[in-house]
This record gives C-alpha cells, structure tokens and sequence, in this order.
C-alpha cells in the first residue's frame, strides 16, 4: 500500500472514530451494520432491514457526515429534539446511527411504516373507505400538527408523501426539517414537487418572507382536500411550475368533490386562505373537525336538483330494453342541444363516442385523459361540471367512465353504477331528432358499461352470463355495438357455449353495419382461422379497411404486418411509418414498437434520445414493458442522462406490473449500491 493510501485510511479511521465518539456521547445508539440482515433497497437511499436479535423490520437511511462537523452537530441537535416529540405515538421513531462496512455512508435507524405514504395510501385504498375512515385520517394528522405547533415547531414540508401510515396509524416524519437530510420520499414526488402545498404568500414573496405554523395550515387544507377526493393537487395540471407558482399565488385551488360534507370543505377551503392571517390557527381546525359527525345523509349521493328522473339503481337481470312505445313529453326549455350542452363538454361527448365506436377499451381512457390535456382542462373541474350540468342526465354515460376509469377523481366502481344507472332508468322523449339521438346513445353506452362490469366483475359479483343476457337483447333491438361484443362472447364461450361459427357470422354482421371494432374482429378471424378458413391476406385488407375508418390498433395491425410480411410483402419503412401514425395517437404498444425501432434503427435510422422519448411516453401511458426499458434507459443513461433515481421508480413501477426482468435489474442495481 502506497504511503498516500495509507494516510487517507488513517484519516477516514480517525474521522469514524471521532464521529462515533460525538454520536455515543450524547447517549446515542450506535449499531454495527452486521446487526441487520435482509437489507433491501425500497428507494434512494433508503433501505428495509431486520435488527438479527429482535426480528423487528426497521428503514435505514443515508445520512452524509464525514469532514463535517456542523452537519454531525446539527444532526445531534434535531435528534435531542426528536426524542422530545417521540412521546406522541404520530411521531415516527428513531432508533440510531449505523455505518455501512467498507463506506463513508452513515445510516440514520427509523421505524418501519407498513402502508407507505399517505399518498400511497390513499391510491390504494380509496375505493373502499367511507366517509368515517377519511375523517379519522383527517382528525390524526391534524392532531399530530397540533403536537407540533404547540411545541413551537414548524414543519415546514407539510405534504401527503412526509406523512406515512402504519397499520392504519398516522406517522409523520419530522427529520429532515432543518434541510439536514435529503427527503427520503422525494424521488416519488411528481415534477412539480411541493409545489401544490406551498403557501401562496411564500410563493409570491419566496427570500422576503419565512415560513411558519401558517404555513403549515396551508399545506394542511390541500390534504384534506386530497383525503377527500383521493388524488394529489393539480394532477393533471399541464403547467410548467413558474406556471402553476404563478397560478397558486393568484388564489387557484382545487374543485370541491361532489359528496364532501360542507362542515368538512369549509374547514379546507378556511385552511387555503390566500392571507395567512385569515387562515385558522391549528387548534380551531382541530375543534371544528372534531364537531364533525358523518351520517349517510350528509354523504349520500346526490343529483342536481334539476333532475327529475328515478335514481333507483336497476337490477342487471330486470332491465327492460324492450321495443315499446315512449311517453313524448315537451321539450326542455333549452331547445337544441348544441345550446344546452355548449363548449367543452359537448365536444368531449362527442369525442367519447366516436371512441366508444372507433377504439378498443383499453385504450379510450388514454384518449379521454389526453383530449382533456390538450385542451387545457382540469378533469376535476369537468367531471363537476358535468354532474351539476343542468341537462348532466344526457350524458351520464360519460360520467360513469370518468369514475370507472378514474378520471378527475378516483377509480369509484359504485359511482359509476349510479350514473350508468340513471341513463337506463331514464324514460324521458323529445320530440327534439337530437335530443332523442343523444338519450338513445347515452342509454346504449350506459347499459353495454353496465353488461361489462357485470362481465369483468367490477363492483359488482363476476357474471359474464347475466351480461350476455344484456348484450343480447341490446344487439336484438339494433345495437351493432352490442352485437360485436355478443359475438366475442360466442368466439370465447363466455356466458353462452363457444361457437367460432356464428361468432364470425355476428362479427361480419356488426361489421357490416358499420362497426368499426367488429371489422378489426373479423380481421382477428381470418389471421387465426377461427369459425372462418385462415387467409392473412383478407386479414390484412380488414385491418386496412378498419384504418380508413380511424381506427387506431388497426394501424398497429398494418404495421405488424408489413413488418413480418403477413398479408402483404414485408416492408420496413411501411412497418414503422404505420407504428408511428399509432403512436402519434397515444396507442402505447405502438410508442413501444416505435422506441425499439428507433432503439434498433428499424424502418428508421437509430436515434437514442427519440427512443428514449418514445419509452417514455408509453411507459406514461402504462406500458408495462416501456417502464422497464425506461428504467434500463435512466439506469444505464440511453438517451438521456443517468439518473439512479428515476431508473429505481420506474423499475419499481414494471416490477408492481410482474415485469421479471425489472425484478432482475432491481437486484442488480442493489447489489451494486450495497
């Protein structure tokens, strides 16, 4: 060992001690690193252990402090202080310091949470929480707040990834408040970071002003808006963040959920005051939350007040979509319905059906979410003022996708039931041409959504034959939409005996009546031979037919083809011109195939950065494969720069969607960090 080498290890050995001196005088824990076993990586910097002795499951947490010893003092310093906030059982503990062996890393031991992040949390647990469950939420981390305040102490970085859930019980990470440690949760923040909780006043005047317990109040008020509705602030917001600075600093907020108690929205929106001076100080939040009392009454579901139709929820079996005779009643007095469903709303409907007739179901909520972002919406705002729309009652169907598939609020099944059902219980007529089309299309989509969750099993008990009952008597009184789906259930034997035969015969039938989705069908039946002699060539001409007609997998399908020369002669360039006219129209399979062209200079000559960029977007668009490759991409640094971070969240998000090799990488990257 050369003499230069062998100095430094004296000065690194020097340095330990002296830090671990400093650390067990102040009566400090200090445990060798040999003490834990099953350490994993869960993110950045931030490991799962299990003390050897005890079994019990703890965080491990980089903290740097060598040649520093402000940072060693200071970090003394809050740990005094945490031990006298460590009797409020809210309170995440802290156990001591390790070090890793053969590092410079210093490891701060903290309790393990269970259910990860309040925003964790509320994604995964939303659907099934009442009214009750989000209020008790609400009163802990208000009273651990209250904790704070009264101890003088301001957190200063109040958001719902700082405040973490074990075993149902509120734990809010108070280390890191003096900017000593990096925020362990940071790397799952969105890009606009913490911006949608910052008090406005500190927005607009940033150095000229600190924050304070007023603050915190703030940041309080946008979580309970967030416990009510489930989603983070400004989710969908397009902005860049000096917009959205600009926008919170001139008093934008979000849209009240339909169904909050008012007692509970006047505590948040009291809480959001722009004037910090106007806001309640926390104990007055405390007491009113705590006068709260939740009935079903003050909860329940309710409709506009202009409704003047039956609410009851219909019986799936019973549903009569008979041919009969409507009772005509007089038109609204709105007249035409381009007057009453004005502007954005009316395009959005119209922009939902041609989707229901044209796409696939996985893909018209990726078509819905992005129509909204391009035109600059927030979904919240529209699903609000869909549901307090005078005539709402003629587009139900589209509400109900909106809580079906979670957009502008939750993923909500039985919210998407009741809408479903209020088009089918509707039994108004128009002598309005359409106004009677719009009823008669709001009520076909209501009862094929209602079928299909009956089909897929959502909110409701699985029972695919009910909703073949559903489908057939909707394909019986015309539905070519239903139809086509009657015949996927005949080419499956779901709900009826499989029968290739007449499956192709309805497929052909719907298709012939226009269905854009039943001619990509038949496309399916020549290609594979079912109920019809296999010729890829017809396949091929189906699928060119279904793109005249808009469709996008359709132009999936061509691509496909010209590349291994099914149906036509093979053609590289014709392969990856047809992917990319998909993937302009956010089809994510194709944003895949096309980042892998560019990746392997197929049809197109390789370009990392525009495969990378094309990983992206799909991976955004839950490609299960391009959140691996986005992550390989971020970890090995292909088309952009390296960024450990965003490899492990991406990783972590194909390895949540059973992507094996994600799983494999993971390993890897621990491995290599340990």
């Amino acid at each position: 060992m050369s003499q230069g080498k062998a100095n430094e290890k004296e000065w690194e050995t020097w340095m330990d001690n002296l830090i671990v001196d400093n650390i067990q005088n102040e009566n400090i824990p200090f445990y060798k690193f040999s003490e834990f076993q099953n350490i994993k990586l869960i993110s950045t910097n931030i490991f799962k252990a299990t003390f050897k002795i005890s079994q019990k499951t703890v965080v491990l947490k980089n903290v740097y402090l060598n040649d520093n010893k402000f940072i060693l003092d200071n970090l003394i310093n809050e740990i005094k202080r945490h031990r006298k906030l460590e009797i409020h059982d809210s309170i995440l503990k802290f156990y001591g310091i390790t070090k890793q062996e053969n590092t410079n890393n210093y490891m701060i031991i903290l309790e393990y949470v269970t259910e990860g992040s309040l925003r964790q949390y509320l994604k995964t647990n939303f659907q099934k929480m009442d009214w009750n469950a989000k209020l008790n939420l609400a009163k802990q981390i208000a009273n651990v707040l209250m904790f704070l305040h009264s101890n003088d102490i301001i957190h200063g970085k109040f958001n719902s990834e700082n405040i973490l859930i074990h075993n149902g019980i509120i734990k809010l990470n108070v280390f890191g408040l003096t900017k000593i440690i990096s925020d362990s949760l940071n790397f799952l923040t969105n890009n606009l970071g913490p911006i949608q909780y910052m008090d406005p006043q500190y927005l607009e005047l940033f150095s000229t002003i600190g924050k304070n317990k007023s603050s915190d109040i703030f940041g309080l008020g946008i979580i309970l808006w967030e416990i009510s509705s489930g989603n983070p602030p400004f989710e969908m917001e397009s902005s860049s963040n000096v917009d959205l600075i600009n926008n919170i600093a001139k008093g934008k907020r979000e849209i009240a959920i339909p169904g909050t108690p008012h007692k509970y929205k006047g505590i948040y929106t009291d809480c959001w005051n722009h004037n910090g001076n106007s806001r309640p100080d926390i104990f007055r939040v405390v007491k009113n939350l705590s006068e709260i009392i939740i009935s079903d009454a003050s909860v329940e579901f309710e409709v506009p007040q202009s409704q003047p139709h039956n609410v009851t929820d219909v019986k799936l079996e019973n549903l009569n979509i008979q041919n009969e005779e409507p009772e005509i009643k007089p038109d609204p007095p709105f007249g035409d319905v381009t007057t009453e469903i004005n502007g954005f709303i009316n395009d959005l409907f119209e922009f939902f059906i041609d989707a229901r007739k044209k796409q696939f179901q996985d893909i018209r909520p990726i078509l819905i979410k992005n129509y909204i972002r391009e035109h600059k919406k927030n979904p919240v705002e529209i699903l609000c003022e869909m549901i307090r729309h005078p005539s709402y009652y003629l587009f139900t169907s589209l509400i109900g996708f909106f809580y079906q598939h979670g957009i502008g609020t939750v993923v909500d099944y039985q919210m998407a039931l009741k809408f479903f059902n209020l088009a089918i219980n509707d039994t108004s007529s128009s002598n309005s041409l359409s106004l009677s089309n719009l009823y008669n299309i709001n009520k076909e989509i209501s009862t094929i959504s209602l079928a299909d969750m009956n089909f897929y099993g959502l909110g409701v008990e699985k029972d695919t034959e009910k909703a073949f009952r559903i489908y057939i008597k909707l394909a019986n009184k015309g539905s070519h939409i239903a139809l086509n789906t009657v015949a996927y259930c005949y080419q499956y034997g779901l709900g009826v005996e499989k029968n290739d035969e007449k499956a192709f015969e309805l497929y052909l039938k719907s298709a012939e009546k226009g269905n854009i989705i039943a001619q990509l069908n038949i496309s399916l039946c020549y290609y594979d031979g079912t109920g019809i002699t296999k010729d890829q060539t017809k396949s091929f001409q189906w699928d060119t037919k279904s793109v005249l007609a808009g469709s996008i997998e359709a132009m999936f399908n061509v691509g496909d083809s010209y590349e291994n020369g099914i149906g036509v002669v093979k053609n590289e360039k014709e392969a990856f011109k047809w992917y990319l006219k998909a993937a302009e129209k956010e089809h994510n399979k194709s944003q895949y195939t096309v980042g892998n062209c560019y990746k392997n200079g197929y049809g197109i000559n390789m370009d990392q950065v525009k495969a990378f960029e094309w990983f992206k977007k799909a991976a955004e668009n839950d490609s299960f494969d391009s959140q691996y490759m986005l992550g390989k991409c971020f970890y090995e640094g292909y088309g952009t720069k390296k960024d450990i971070v965003n490899a492990i969240y991406w990783l972590n998000k194909a390895k949540e969607n059973e992507n094996t090799s994600a799983n494999e990488l993971l390993e890897e990257i621990i491995n290599r960090m340990s």
